[in-house]
């Protein structure tokens, strides 16, 4: 078989090559396949930190400026440095700070991005989730799954704020991003008495003939904040802190014992006092809201001061280290639902 003469001007015919594959809508693996395919992850996100207390007189501005029925949801987005204008806090989750002031009403509306509210001030005003209210409380967990009306209400005489966390880019990235408003623009009627999910799906029973399948998102969407703290003390006095992770508890899905959302995990850490976590790097970019405690987390070098309304982004394969002073709780948020799934998932325990 006869092998084929080079050019004697490589360069140039290559150059000529790759122009003529343009119109054609056509490009050569071989000049990007390093960048595509790369020995480990290479996120445009970067660690970040933002202070509640710092946003807090910003929110309560927003409110003087627009009311809660004109924005939809009146939220500040909290936007990573490396992405701004994106609204994602890393490549694939979207983090913003929801006000909602006394007598208003956030309208009903679906999406097909899956939501978590992790209350941040307030205490007493509800989400409605297909016609059930979850009251809510400071530093419970509410879950609004893919598809379910929701709408948020305040019947009391104090703001109430939340974290709203969802994989909006991570919709958009599939291009599958569906919404429908309720025609008008109030709240969805109430069909069950609240507290009813918790009672069905919270006492290790579920029903047999349920309403929800799996497949229909999470049944139980309220996790209060007194339970799963609870659930942390125990942990401390059963065993010692694991290395890397401390007292590490995921939030799970009563149908099938799955992470708590289709693509979103969700997370409550307790570091003890006087513990430093040894260093560990896993592929999900996580968020993490500290509920108490003070001390510190380093990532990848960089030192982030941690106090009672610190939030912090920690990318993806970046290494990061907790150290308390004292007692600190976290709860935090990430991909790692949708990554193993995929089974994409990798951590790494120095």
């Amino acid at each position: 078989m006869a092998t084929l003469a080079r050019p004697t001007n490589l360069e140039a015919a290559r150059d000529d090559f790759y122009d003529r594959l343009t119109p054609e809508a056509l490009a050569p693996l071989w000049k990007v396949l390093a960048a595509l395919v790369t020995p480990r992850p290479r996120t445009r996100a970067i660690a970040a930190a933002w202070s509640f207390d710092r946003i807090e007189p910003l929110l309560m501005e927003a409110g003087e400026l627009i009311t809660a029925a004109e924005a939809e949801r009146r939220v500040l987005i909290l936007e990573n440095p490396s992405l701004p204008g994106q609204s994602r806090i890393t490549n694939t989750l979207y983090a913003g700070l929801q006000l909602i002031l006394p007598g208003e009403v956030a309208p009903a509306h679906r999406h097909a991005q899956n939501a978590l509210r992790f209350i941040m001030r307030g205490d007493g005003a509800f989400t409605a989730l297909d016609g059930e209210r979850a009251y809510m409380h400071k530093y419970d967990l509410i879950l609004t799954p893919a598809w379910l009306w929701h709408d948020h209400g305040n019947e009391t005489d104090a703001p109430m704020i939340w974290l709203d966390g969802l994989d909006i880019p991570l919709v958009q990235m599939l291009d599958a991003s569906f919404a429908e408003h309720r025609e008008d623009r109030g709240a969805w009627p109430t069909s069950r008495p609240a507290g009813d999910a918790a009672l069905r799906w919270g006492r290790n029973l579920r029903p047999v003939h349920a309403e929800r399948v799996a497949g229909q998102g999470n049944p139980l969407f309220i996790y209060p904040f007194a339970e799963w703290r609870a659930t942390l003390e125990v942990l401390r006095r059963a065993e010692a802190p694991h290395a890397h992770d401390a007292h590490l508890m995921e939030f799970t899905n009563p149908v099938d014992g799955g992470s708590v959302m289709a693509t979103m995990s969700a997370f409550a850490r307790l570091v003890p006092a006087g513990f430093d976590t040894r260093p560990a790097r896993s592929s999900d970019g996580m968020i993490n809201v500290v509920v108490e405690g003070s001390g510190t987390l380093v990532i990848d070098g960089e030192l982030f001061a941690l106090a009672p309304g610190a939030i912090v982004v920690v990318p993806a394969w970046a290494e990061r280290r907790f150290a308390a002073e004292t007692d600190l709780v976290v709860f935090s948020y990430s991909d790692r639902a949708t990554q193993q799934k995929l089974s994409l998932w990798r951590e790494q325990l120095a």
